[in-house]
């Protein structure tokens, strides 16, 4: 059983590597396990070198990539799009560890692999080279989100790469839970008794300037003799390949021109977490020394802040961001005397000392590695489109139809059925049987289409309500106009129609239904939209009415093209003086018409209607539909709630028409961003989505979620979750 949870895919270096992607990797594995470990499983594709790598891997490693091997990268993109519960993937991004130029052998992974992937951009860099810079807008381009770990990565995101936009989310390096400890302890503990402690840790590389830090410490030590600086960490492997460990001696040389044995520690190895930690709060100011302004992020001043240590930084990309006056100070990069001036003044001033420590402590408890793996597994549960789940929908249903109303999660029988409702099943369940032969599917099917027939009225026209008890038509058609019904009954039959599927009995019946349903003729613009959506679906199977088709579709769209002049103003560009319910479908049946009749003027007043939608519906970050409460008239103030599943669904439809027809990137973003409502990327950060029932709560009202699972809800969001799955 416990097979059969999705799985989630960690693309990345990993320890015993020595790498500090690894080191992150193995940190986010660790704790998005603790958050999602129940619901789902978590596997390692980790990277070497080359093939003659002989790491060894704890179990979570499941693949071993030769990052250098356009084939391997296939070979894994090949064996995850074959597993149904491979969920999605988790790529820790870093030019140098894919192979290539400028990593571009990760580009095979990505543009084989069918899941959704989520990265982190560790490095992001305001002047890249050409091929750098094609590379990264590619991975923009492929991925389902992007993560960056501070807001300057962001702006340089964005400002190189507009795409971008809409996609890049800000989650900050991680550091462990420690509790906040003095230094006297830990420096008994390491031998340090008595001495002021300064550190520097990291693999050792040039670009860390572990040069400059020496250079300054003979002005400090004439005032501080008990100083020591710890110098931890073995040379970086890749280094060490090309150069051994010419580095590290070059610094051990200028330690003894300089007189500084007694004052400059090397710990030539890869600290375990626990030995680590220790030095951390052994020390009395971290200095960090990255001669890179455009440096990212640094993990290791992460750390050192974690353990609430003040810090002295040089000023790189991520330390001008975090390292304010309250917690140490920022120095010109390769400028030793500044480095000086910043000891002696913090050294001097005991009390503003270890005032920044528990500065430092208390400002990063937001970065803590269990804050930072809930906001990845947030991201991600919003990046994966759920497994299709039917369960709520056989539960909703009886031997006559799909229940209206739930309360909670139970059929409200009393409600009765629609045939709105069990329209959009029968559209659901035969999309779905395209992908699947399953036997409940064909069930359900029989179900909804034998409703639809039930519904028929001698005019060929539809009625819509029907009662529990007697199976009998209600009341409440008389006091509703059911032109939607009509058409939307159309769109049901169009796709039972086309699908090759679906049995030939049932076909032929849908097809002698819809002809003599092409009597009914449409006023009202949402009933002329579907009934739009529904000629062309339906058109090439019935070739013999394809001049009908041609002549409905024109008069229809060109009815909404007038319709949409006459409301329209410079700040309004509508079919209605208010957004109300249902609104992309407007924009979807004129996309559709524009394509089908290859009319560029249809096409561009879809476009241009969909934009003012998406400008009305989207912030920066998520969809927030037109609440339902009252409707949003032009020139007045919108309603933010009853928000409700329709609406999401609808624009879902017209966003990924949109990008069909103009592989627009922005419009599947859009998509991705729309369809993350349901998994609670809305404005209460509540999903509507419930894993466990598979089915869709009612709405969100202004501080809670509605918890009834009704079935236009369910609808909608299965309808989505296909269109989402199938835009991937």
């Amino acid at each position: 059983m416990s097979e059969n949870k999705p799985t989630i895919v960690f693309l990345s270096t990993y320890p015993p590597r020595e790498c500090g992607i690894a080191t992150f990797t193995q940190d986010l594995f660790r704790y998005c396990k603790k958050n999602l470990g129940s619901g789902f499983k978590f596997k390692i594709a980790a990277l070497n070198v080359s093939p003659l790598d002989s790491y060894k891997y704890p179990p979570e490693v499941a693949w071993e990539i030769d990052q250098n091997s356009k084939s391997a990268y296939l070979d894994l993109a090949k064996e995850l799009n074959e597993d149904k519960f491979i969920a999605g993937i988790i790529i820790q991004h870093e030019y140098g560890i894919f192979g290539g130029v400028q990593g571009d052998k990760l580009l095979h992974f990505m543009q084989k692999c069918q899941k959704p992937m989520l990265v982190t951009l560790h490095t992001t860099l305001p002047s890249p080279d050409d091929k750098m810079q094609m590379v990264t807008k590619k991975i923009i381009e492929l991925a389902s989100n992007l993560v960056v770990l501070t807001k300057s990565s962001k702006k340089v995101i964005e400002k190189l790469y507009p795409e971008s936009k809409g996609k890049i989310f800000i989650i900050p390096h991680g550091i462990h839970p420690v509790n906040f400890s003095l230094q006297k302890e830990f420096k008994i503990k390491l031998e340090l008794k008595n001495r002021l402690v300064i550190s520097t840790f990291g693999l050792l590389s040039r670009g860390k300037g572990i040069e400059y830090v020496i250079e300054a410490l003979p002005a400090v030590i004439k005032k501080h003799p008990s100083l020591v600086y710890l110098i931890i960490g073995e040379t970086h492997p890749v280094i060490r390949r090309n150069e051994g460990e010419m580095y590290r001696l070059e610094l051990a040389k200028l330690v003894r021109r300089l007189g500084l044995q007694k004052h400059v520690k090397f710990y030539d190895q890869y600290l375990s977490l626990p030995d680590l930690l220790d030095f951390l709060q052994a020390t009395d100011i971290y200095v960090s020394t990255s001669i890179n302004p455009n440096q990212a992020v640094s993990g290791t001043l992460s750390y050192a802040l974690g353990t609430g240590r003040a810090v002295i930084s040089t000023e790189f990309a991520q330390a001008k961001e975090i390292v304010t006056l309250d917690i140490g100070r920022l120095v010109p990069i390769k400028n030793s005397l500044a480095l000086s001036k910043a000891l002696l003044k913090l050294f001097n001033n005991e009390e503003e000392l270890l005032q920044m420590h528990h500065n430092a402590y208390d400002k990063t408890r937001y970065m803590r590695w269990d804050n930072v793996a809930e906001k990845y597994t947030n991201l991600l549960t919003r990046t994966i489109v759920p497994p299709v789940n039917l369960k709520h929908l056989y539960n909703m249903t009886d031997d006559f139809g799909l229940f209206q109303f739930a309360k909670f999660n139970i059929p409200d029988k009393d409600s009765g059925y629609t045939l709105d409702d069990n329209a959009r099943a029968l559209i659901i369940c035969s999309w779905l049987l395209k992908k699947s032969s399953n036997k409940h599917l064909v069930r359900l099917i029989n179900i909804y289409f034998n409703f639809l027939k039930a519904c028929r009225l001698p005019d060929n026209s539809f009625t819509n309500y029907f009662d529990f008890k007697n199976k009998l038509p209600t009341q409440q058609n008389k006091k509703e106009d059911l032109a939607e019904t009509q058409s939307r009954a159309l769109w049901a039959l169009s796709e039972i129609i086309i699908n090759p599927f679906i049995s030939e009995q049932i076909k032929t019946e849908a097809r002698d239904i819809y002809i003599q349903s092409l009597s009914l003729r449409f006023t009202h613009i949402r009933a002329k939209a579907f009934a739009i959506k529904s000629f062309i679906v339906v058109s090439n199977s019935l070739p013999e009415l394809k001049k009908t088709f041609i002549t409905r579709v024109s008069k229809y769209a060109y009815d909404l093209t007038d319709i949409l002049k006459k409301n329209s103003d410079n700040s309004w560009i509508w079919f209605e003086k208010e957004l109300n319910y249902n609104n992309a479908l407007l924009c979807e049946s004129l996309l559709l018409a524009g394509h089908y009749l290859n009319d560029s003027f249809l096409t561009e007043k879809a476009l241009s209607s969909l934009q003012f939608l998406i400008g009305k519906t989207f912030t920066f970050d998520m969809y927030l539909p037109i609440g339902h409460e009252k409707w949003y008239k032009n020139h007045a103030k919108r309603s933010q709630y009853d928000q409700q599943p329709e609406d999401p669904a609808s624009m879902i439809m017209a966003l990924s028409c949109a990008y069909r027809y103009t592989h627009n990137q922005e419009y599947k973003n859009l998509v991705h961003k729309c369809f993350s409502w349901f998994l609670g990327n809305n404005s209460l950060n509540i999903p509507l989505y419930d894993e466990k029932t598979g089915g869709c709560y009612d709405g969100l009202h202004p501080s809670r979620v509605n918890l009834n699972q009704g079935a236009e809800s369910l609808d909608s969001y299965l309808i989505s979750n296909y269109i989402v799955s199938d835009i991937n």
